[in-house]
């Protein structure tokens, strides 16, 4: 597979690499020439243009930010892209699990029996969902944090670095989790809650 980076990241770039896809280039508004061994094919606004040469080639859409992350995809849908996921051979999905289109699983991550994953999500390095748990779109699980069982994650969420969510619990859209924070009970749309227990 080809595809086109949205955004330079250098682990993006090795995902893609242990993933076999073919880096055609990167779009990236702070990079000029050359990254990582790749080209760079321009910024966002020169996004139409780079449709017209590269007219079958998808995107990858790399930030952490689920907010970013959300204004990237519509943008680069609406001109006409094709936005693609990757999930690292290095990951352990279930086969009972749903992958939504444009997410990015990387490696070390674990995804349970019956999870649901939506579109464009990120599951970080060492991420764990487990069973039964659903996690909405843009939401981005940081490195090794732990979603148990049947928990409820919305949209537009990032759920940060070594975070636990207890059995059960729902966090609704636009909730930010400090990063070791313990999640005891559910959140209302739009909180940031940190620490054990989180608040």
């Amino acid at each position: 597979m080809k595809a086109i980076l949205v955004g330079g990241f250098v682990e993006m770039v090795e995902l893609c690499e242990l993933c076999e896809v073919h880096i055609v280039g990167i779009i990236d508004n702070a990079l000029e020439g050359q990254f990582a061994g790749y080209p760079v094919l321009g910024r966002d606004q020169d996004a139409p243009a780079i449709l017209e040469r590269f007219p079958r080639t998808p995107v990858i859409i790399t930030p952490d930010s689920p907010t970013v992350r959300r204004k990237l995809a519509q943008y680069y849908s609406t001109l006409g892209f094709t936005v693609t996921g990757l999930v690292s051979p290095k990951a352990v999905v279930s086969r009972s699990a749903t992958i939504g289109a444009g997410t990015v699983v990387q490696s070390w991550v674990n995804v349970s029996a019956n999870a649901e994953i939506g579109a464009l999500v990120k599951l970080n390095t060492g991420a764990n969902v487990m069973h039964d748990s659903i996690v909405g779109d843009y939401t981005t699980i940081a490195p090794n944090a732990v979603v148990l069982g049947r928990v409820a994650v919305g949209a537009g969420c990032y759920i940060g670095a070594n975070a636990t969510l207890l059995p059960e619990t729902r966090v609704q859209d636009l909730v930010t989790v400090g990063a070791g924070a313990v999640v005891v009970k559910d959140v209302a749309t739009g909180k940031t809650v940190k620490g054990v227990p989180a608040r």
